[in-house]
């Protein structure tokens, strides 16, 4: 009977009309998503001794598997001026080095012998050790992953291979127009000296020692400093009372410290087109416009600009008019920062040939413009704006989503449940919204360019579209010499 039932199922399944495959992605049509926003409130514990955490079990039907992460504030921001890299070594260090009681050799054997892995990292603001380990594992994995975090041995062999690893990926940095654009664009938005830029030397990684890591451990290790995510296969009292135990009984020691704000950038930029000399078959072009912080009131429809302009894959502008209209580039995209310590920045970059740049480029800009001059029509406002609500809920995909995503706000300071009205904010807005913030964010006069690549090809432009590169930009132009990928200092 139960055969029965579930080929004629099929049948009718297959005999039903197929949906009609439309002629452009903007006109692909999905059934309406019934989603409610996680709240915090429902996820959120506090440990004795303040350190935040979110628990978002998955019950019986999901994975025999914990993921646990505890992160941290503090990163390459902390780094001492000539030990540049710190930070970084500092994060993948911390699983990778062994503790005072397992050698790191000792350790990864019993973590594959579990099917375990533990892992962690270190950016520019915060870190993160991470755990998953099948539930039945979980409690001698929570033993390992407390000595990593409490007892970390740093060995001063994996430590030596790390630094070689470094230096060896520095000597690349000059290699791809698109690591020559990274760090370029570093120094034109933050400065010289900001930490954001302070990238690491061979020099600076060569005077980080092991000592230098475990004081920076020692400061780290504050429970004002940590926030923790736990999802999968447990159930919430018992997480509970196991996280007591554990990380809510970590206390400061003598060197620990909270970790200060992080400063943002004491730098005056100055706006043009910057050109930078690497032979190479196609070049990298970058652009920057100053943005705004996720706090400010416009940030909806910030957002939703950014989204028609070149956020939005095929459905924005930048894309169908110089990847499909003109095959100039596989790829156009543009990126609205949130500004999670000081205002971010409106962003876009695409490659193409040496001898398009400037005609991509003019498209670019004149398509920024025309944002600027003409409200946007209603239908395409409507597919952007359904497009960004009807994908909201992925972000959301499940409790190791949820439970990161809330850790990640506490660590940055977010409002608790800032995304609840998320949805309603974005279909509020306006097509004089988003003129209004193409010209408030779009402006000509701060935009700063960069070009990378072979400077003889990109200054004349394509003869089939006339027009040279310095035309495009009514800004001054400035030559952007390479630097030493060793050194970081500007090259002859």
């Amino acid at each position: 009977m139960i055969g029965r039932l579930t080929l004629s199922l099929l049948l009718a399944a297959l005999a039903a009309p197929a949906q009609p495959i439309p002629d452009r992605p903007e006109k692909l049509s999905y059934p309406p998503v019934a989603f409610q926003v996680p709240r915090a409130k429902d996820f959120k514990v506090k440990l004795k001794n303040g350190v935040t955490a979110f628990l978002a079990p998955h019950g019986k039907e999901g994975t025999p598997l914990v993921r646990l992460s505890l992160s941290w504030r503090g990163g390459a921001y902390l780094d001492p001026v000539g030990k540049e890299g710190l930070a970084q070594m500092f994060g993948s260090q911390l699983a990778q080095g062994g503790t005072r009681q397992l050698d790191a050799s000792k350790l990864e054997d019993r973590l594959e012998a579990m099917a375990a892995t533990l892992s962690s990292m270190n950016g520019d603001t915060s870190g993160n050790l991470s755990l998953q380990a099948l539930d039945s594992d979980f409690p001698e994995a929570l033993g390992l992953f407390m000595q990593v975090l409490t007892e970390p041995a740093f060995g001063q062999d994996r430590l030596d291979l790390a630094k070689r690893q470094a230096r060896q990926a520095l000597g690349r940095r000059n290699d791809a127009v698109t690591s020559i654009a990274s760090y370029q664009m570093g120094y034109l938005l933050s400065g010289e000296k900001h930490f954001s830029s302070a990238a690491p030397t061979a020099a600076s990684l060569e005077a980080i020692s092991r000592e230098d890591l475990l004081g920076l451990h020692a400061r780290l290790l504050h429970p004002a400093n940590l926030v923790v995510a736990v999802s999968g296969s447990f159930e919430r009292k018992a997480m509970t009372e196991t996280l007591q135990r554990t990380l809510g009984s970590l206390k400061p020691g003598p060197a620990a410290q909270a970790s200060p704000k992080v400063p943002g950038p004491d730098f005056a930029r100055t706006p043009g087109l910057y050109l930078t000399d690497k032979e190479a078959p196609q070049a990298m072009v970058q652009w920057a416009f100053p943005g705004l912080r996720r706090s400010d009131p416009d940030w909806h429809a910030a957002v939703v600009m950014n989204q028609i302009l070149g956020a939005g894959g095929f459905t924005s502008r930048l894309m169908k008019k110089i990847r499909s209209d003109e095959g100039l580039t596989y790829g156009v995209r543009t990126a609205l920062g949130t500004g999670a310590h000081w205002r971010g920045d409106l962003t876009g970059g695409l490659q193409t040939k040496n001898r398009s740049v400037a005609y991509a480029l003019r498209l670019a800009l004149a398509e920024m413009e025309r944002l600027k001059a003409e409200p946007v029509g209603a239908a395409e406002l409507a597919v952007i704006k359904d497009g960004l609500v009807e994908a909201f809920p992925t972000g959301w995909g499940g409790p190791q989503a949820i439970a990161g995503r809330f850790a990640e706000e506490a660590l940055l300071g977010w409002p608790e449940d800032w995304w609840a009205d998320y949805r309603e904010k974005i279909q509020a807005v306006t097509p004089a919204d988003v003129q209004r913030m193409a010209k408030k964010l779009l402006d000509p006069d701060r935009l700063v360019v960069l070009a990378v690549g072979k400077a003889s090809e990109m200054g004349p432009g394509d003869p089939d579209h006339p027009g040279a590169l310095k035309d495009v930009v009514r800004l001054p132009s400035f030559k952007l010499p390479l630097r030493d990928p060793l050194t970081l200092k500007p090259l002859p």
